[in-house]
């Protein structure tokens, strides 16, 4: 166990500095995109009533964390492939899952800032006070470990770069317009709300809500669901990165 996570901090400290460049960039970014969802979105609504403001609210962050997993990993991943990198790091005498380990905690962290940003500017601009429960930790952790674990999925389980990059904007797409984060599933048809019963997205939405507000969520549902993706997305990675060479 000590060698793993003295692997696990040299990896860390690697992956920190070869990314320096992009990672104030990508800060920034997150910013830009709490503040774009929590106020943004608002103007497509003539009138804010409370439980709008709380949908809106914590829907940010759910889409902050999703956009690190699902869209910005795989996209690096596939430039990593592109450019030989991930050819060297298989390379080293560290086990793989360790280096993603290492990986997923810092893209993780720098989706932190948009996340309390957003939760801050909703509170103070739809003037509401947060109900924040002792699980809103591994709840977030929970919904951060899943999409990124499933954007590896994604980035290593495509057959080409360029293949993964496709099916990133697609999942843009599809979070922002048809998945019931910024609004209730109930606002959604019957198919599609069928479809979210058994993904993901709606619960990782629902932790969010759950352990920041007064809004009636099943919470054990939402773990449940979200931690079966989160294990189906580790088993996922953990074998396309050993037959990966």
């Amino acid at each position: 166990m000590p060698k793993v996570i003295r692997q696990y901090g040299l990896m860390l400290k690697w992956q920190a500095l070869s990314q320096k460049p992009l990672l104030p960039l990508s800060m920034a970014v997150q910013v830009m995109i709490a503040v774009g969802f929590v106020i943004g979105i608002s103007f497509f609504y003539p009138d804010i009533n409370p439980t709008i403001a709380k949908f809106l609210t914590t829907g940010a962050p759910t889409i902050i964390l999703l956009m690190i997993g699902l869209v910005l990993l795989p996209q690096i991943v596939g430039m990593s492939r592109k450019e030989g990198t991930f050819d060297y790091m298989w390379s080293l005498p560290i086990p793989r899952i360790v280096y993603i380990a290492a990986d997923a905690t810092i893209w993780v962290a720098v989706a932190i800032p948009g996340v309390i940003v957003a939760l801050a500017l909703g509170a103070v601009y739809f003037d509401f006070d947060l109900s924040i429960s002792p699980l809103v930790i591994p709840a977030l952790l929970l919904v951060a470990t899943s999409g990124v674990l499933l954007g590896y999925t994604i980035a290593h389980g495509a057959p080409k770069p360029e293949m993964a990059h496709l099916a990133t904007q697609i999942l843009v797409f599809a979070i922002m317009i048809f998945s019931p984060v910024m609004y209730p599933v109930e606002q959604l048809p019957d198919w599609l709300a069928k479809i979210h019963s058994v993904l993901p997205i709606q619960y990782m939405a629902d932790l969010s809500r759950g352990t920041l507000t007064d809004l009636d969520v099943d919470l054990g549902l939402a773990f449940i669901v979200v931690g079966t993706w989160c294990a189906v997305g580790f088993i996922a990675t953990s074998i396309l990165i050993r037959r990966r060479h």
